[in-house]
């Protein structure tokens, strides 16, 4: 299996540097590519690394025909998702709109609309943590957070806030040939550090890798990324996915080893073991193909569950849960309830979630409805003229989603994440740079 693994990983990979060649935004002027890469990381690279170090997620025993199986699912999923790409006329080669830098009451806006809103979210749950053992807040995050749930949303808008500083500074470095003053640089790059740190804090190292996706995927509407300066970037990745897997492993061990857990222990197993933790969602499909009888379709009940995520839970109480809790479930029947204490969710990915609705057809299904919207977003962004950097964060944000997000989050939660933050940017683009008139009306 881990040569089949290894093959699936390596094709797409040839096939989109072929493609793309020495230009890496030639990704953000057709978002597939980025697709394409990450399936091959997510549902090639891991499963292949994972077979050579035998790792598991899950304690249970899979047959060769269950790997094969998963493994077909993958490949149906990615040439769906093509497909869908395909039909919505998402490989044509449109020219993007210009970029231009944020004017101050853009700035101001911004700040207000976004900034300030998930600012104030994140400090929010940071007190959260602080209120509680650090221990027990990483064991028991679920419940302590349960009720949190738009803050959590909320807080996570503070990515896009934290790119669009950093697009705004390189568009208006790119228009004046020069670059701002240094206390924006130092402002701009001490936001990013705190929303970063926070987040790993909390627990949400996934969101730190969101950002630095976003930022690298808006840079690459103003630069040509060429392939060469990129992969000077791979060693500050891995130091940061070694710093975060090593964070992983002392945050499961505070109330026990801490961080001696981190001694003697070897760098690489340390880093699978963190890949693991954030990217080894195809293991989800193995435990479906392997344990067929065990569940039964739920017809559409994660997608309802991601429709009504916006209503608060203190007014619906009995909202359905989202895919993360049904597939446990699925796993250890009856664990996640509402009332439950010291609830562990796992994390779904869209293939998942369109296997465990409707089976083979529902991962058909979901594969090409999310080619076909990366298609719609990138056809939608190219029409446009010109673009603020807040155009530029909403289309890397959805690309971003559409291509790797949702191949790892569950869908409720990364709905949601995305459905508030892009509202809250269209807002503040819908303003643009008009004054807002009031007129004072006489009798």
């Amino acid at each position: 299996m881990a040569i089949l693994y290894f093959i699936f990983f390596t094709s797409l990979t040839l096939v989109t540097f072929l493609r793309v060649g020495g230009r890496m935004d030639r990704m953000f002027v057709k978002p597939i590519y980025a697709f394409l890469l990450g399936m091959a990381f997510i549902y090639g690279f891991m499963p292949w690394v994972k077979e050579l170090r035998g790792i598991q997620s899950y304690p249970f025993y899979y047959s060769t025909d269950a790997k094969a199986m998963a493994l077909m699912l993958s490949v149906m999923f990615c040439i769906s998702g093509i497909g869908g790409y395909l039909a919505m006329g998402g490989f044509s080669a449109p020219s993007l709109p210009k970029v231009r830098s944020l004017t101050a009451r853009e700035r101001r806006r911004v700040l207000v609309l976004v900034g300030i809103p998930a600012m104030a979210a994140v400090l929010y749950l940071a007190r959260t943590i602080a209120s509680h053992d650090l221990a027990d807040y990483m064991r028991d995050r679920i419940v302590i957070r349960r009720g949190l749930g738009p803050a959590v949303v909320l807080a996570f808008a503070a990515i896009c806030y934290g790119a669009i500083l950093v697009t705004n500074y390189l568009a208006e470095k790119k228009e004046r040939g020069r670059s701002p003053a240094l206390w924006r640089l130092i402002t701009i790059s001490a936001t990013v550090l705190v929303i970063a740190v926070a987040f790993v804090a909390m627990g949400n190292r996934n969101f730190v890798f969101s950002l630095i996706a976003i930022i690298l995927f808006a840079s690459l509407s103003m630069f040509p990324g060429r392939l060469r300066k990129a992969l000077m970037l791979l060693p500050v990745m891995l130091a940061l996915a070694l710093g975060f897997s090593a964070w992983a492993k002392i945050r499961t061990t505070l109330d026990s080893a801490g961080p001696s857990a981190l001694s003697g222990q070897d760098p690489a197993e340390l880093l699978v073991y963190g890949l693991n933790g954030a990217f080894g969602n195809s293991e989800n499909l193995i435990w479906l193909a392997q344990h067929d009888y065990a569940w039964h379709p739920l017809w559409g009940e994660t997608l309802f569950a991601a429709a009504v995520n916006p209503v608060p839970r203190a007014i619906w109480p009995d909202k359905p849960f989202g895919g993360g809790p049904a597939f446990r479930n699925m796993i250890y029947p009856g664990s996640y309830t509402l009332d439950g204490e010291k609830l562990t969710s796992y994390t779904t990915g869209l293939p998942t979630e369109g296997y465990m609705n409707f089976g083979m057809l529902g991962l058909i299904l979901f594969g090409a409805a999310n080619g076909i919207c990366l298609a719609l977003i990138r056809n939608a962004y190219s029409r446009l003229r010109t673009v603020t950097p807040v155009g530029v964060v909403i289309y890397s944000f959805s690309i971003f989603m559409f291509s790797i997000g949702f191949l790892y989050m569950e869908l409720l939660g990364g709905w949601s994440r995305y459905f508030i933050t892009v509202l809250l940017l269209f807002a503040v683009s819908y303003l643009g740079n008009r004054p807002i008139r009031t007129r004072l009306v006489t009798a």
